[in-house]
């Protein structure tokens, strides 16, 4: 089996009209989808989102910085911070709605943040149980 180096294999992929027209076309894609963006113009920070989605901080990051999101992720994300998604396809100038609803958010229990165990147990929990962490009890 032969090796390359890895310099090597790049320049050779990167020679590659096709493979450069592909990166054109989702760097072009990406810099018109700023998730980011439409948040901050809500007012909104990720950790507000997050609890109205029933997410984590750390998701709500993901979701922004994601290069192909789901309709119904968007749609949630959108609705988080009170708006509507539309999508709309445009032929000729004219435009066909493609999609316009509202997201549901998933109830508060069903999508509840779980709590920290670390937390449950000072408040003498554990899975979800009262218990006594003192041994032989």
């Amino acid at each position: 089996m032969t090796t390359s180096k890895f310099r090597t294999m790049r320049q050779e992929v990167l020679a590659d009209p096709t493979f450069r027209a592909e990166v054109a076309r989702e760097k072009a894609l990406m810099a018109e989808i700023d998730l980011a963006g439409a948040r901050q113009a809500s007012g909104m920070t990720q950790e507000a989102v997050a609890a109205e989605m029933g997410k984590s901080q750390e998701n709500v990051s993901r979701i922004e910085r994601q290069r192909d999101v789901r309709v119904s992720t968007l749609a949630q994300f959108i609705q988080a911070q009170g708006g509507e998604l539309e999508i709309n396809a445009v032929f000729s100038g004219k435009r066909v709605s493609l999609m316009r609803a509202k997201a549901r958010i998933p109830s508060q229990a069903a999508s509840a943040p779980k709590a920290d165990p670390r937390e449950l147990r000072q408040a003498g929990m554990r899975d979800g149980f009262p218990f006594d962490d003192r041994r032989g009890m």
